[in-house]
C-alpha cells in the first residue's frame, strides 16, 4: 500500500535527454513540461545548447535538460555541441537515452550502430533510462518493439526502458514516473512556477532560427545564427528586431530572396 503524499520523500534532480541526432529529443522535451520551449526541425543538429525545463511529477522535481544531438562533427561548433551533450550526461543524476525507430521500420529492428557506439561510451554504472521514441511508426506493429529491446539490454543494463511517441504524448507520464524513481531524495532546487534559465530573448532569437530552417531546409546550414538587437515589451505589443546572420553571401540571397 502506497503511504499518504506527507509521508513519501520528495525526489529532485537533474535528467539529461542525450542521443543521436533527429529521434526527437526537443520534441520530448516539449511534451514532458506541456510547453514549447524547444524548437524542433527535420533538420539534424537543430538544438545548438543545452535548455534546461523543470517538471513538477507527483512528489518530484525533475531538471530536464535537452541537449544537442551527439553526431560525427565536421566544425568547431560541432565539436563544441558534442561536449556539450557529454558534460550534460556526465553531471545529471539520470541519464535519458533517447533513440528512435526509423521510417518504414516494421519488423527486424535492431540498436543503430550509433547508438551502440554512444551508449559504449557512457558511464557503465550511471543511471540511465533508455527511451525508445516514434513508436507510432509502428502501426500495429508493436510486437517488433521485444526483440529490439532485447538487443538494447545486451549493450547495457538500463533502470528502466520506456517506449513513446513524443509527437503523439503517448508514455511521457509513465517516463516521468521511472525517471522520478532514480532521483535523489532531496528537497526541490527551483521554485514551483521556475520554468527554465534561459531569457525571452534567447527563444526569441531561436524561434526566429527555426523558422529559417524551416523555410530554407537543407539549403541553410545548421549553423546560421540569429541576435535580438531589440527586444521592447509593451503593453499590448512587443517589438523585436532581429538580424539573422550567415556564413556565406549566397545564403544571404536565399533567406531575402534576391
Amino acid at each position: 500500500m502506497e503511504p499518504p503524499a506527507e509521508q513519501r520523500p520528495h525526489r529532485s534532480g537533474t535528467a539529461a535527454i542525450v542521443g543521436r541526432a533527429n529521434v526527437g529529443k526537443s520534441t520530448l522535451l516539449n511534451a514532458a513540461l506541456r510547453e514549447r520551449l524547444a524548437i524542433v526541425t527535420p533538420t539534424p543538429q537543430t538544438t545548438r545548447d543545452r535548455i534546461l525545463g523543470v517538471v513538477r511529477h507527483g512528489d518530484a522535481q525533475i531538471a530536464l535538460v535537452d541537449t544537442p544531438g551527439l553526431h560525427r562533427p565536421k566544425s568547431r561548433l560541432g565539436r563544441r555541441m558534442n561536449t556539450m551533450a557529454r558534460d550534460a550526461a556526465r553531471e545529471a543524476d539520470v541519464l535519458v537515452f533517447v533513440t528512435a525507430i526509423p521510417k518504414n521500420a516494421h519488423k527486424d529492428l535492431a540498436p543503430a550502430g550509433r547508438d551502440v557506439e554512444l551508449l559504449q561510451q557512457v558511464d557503465p554504472d550511471s543511471r540511465a533510462v533508455l527511451v525508445v521514441n516514434k513508436i507510432d511508426l509502428l502501426g500495429k506493429h508493436r510486437s517488433a518493439l521485444l526483440p529490439l529491446l532485447e538487443r538494447f539490454s545486451e549493450v547495457r543494463r538500463f533502470s528502466a526502458v520506456v517506449p513513446i511517441s513524443a509527437l503523439r504524448d503517448d508514455g511521457i507520464d509513465l517516463l516521468l514516473s521511472e525517471i522520478s524513481k532514480l532521483l535523489p531524495e532531496r528537497g526541490p532546487a527551483y521554485d514551483d512556477d521556475f520554468l527554465t534559465d534561459r531569457p525571452v530573448r534567447f527563444f526569441a532569437s531561436e524561434y526566429v532560427r527555426e523558422q529559417v530552417i524551416l523555410a530554407t531546409k537543407q539549403e541553410i546550414p545548421h549553423s546560421v545564427a540569429v541576435s535580438i538587437e531589440r527586444f521592447e515589451d509593451g503593453e499590448k505589443v512587443t517589438h523585436i528586431d532581429a538580424t539573422v546572420r550567415c556564413a556565406r553571401d549566397g545564403q544571404r540571397k536565399i533567406i531575402i530572396g534576391k
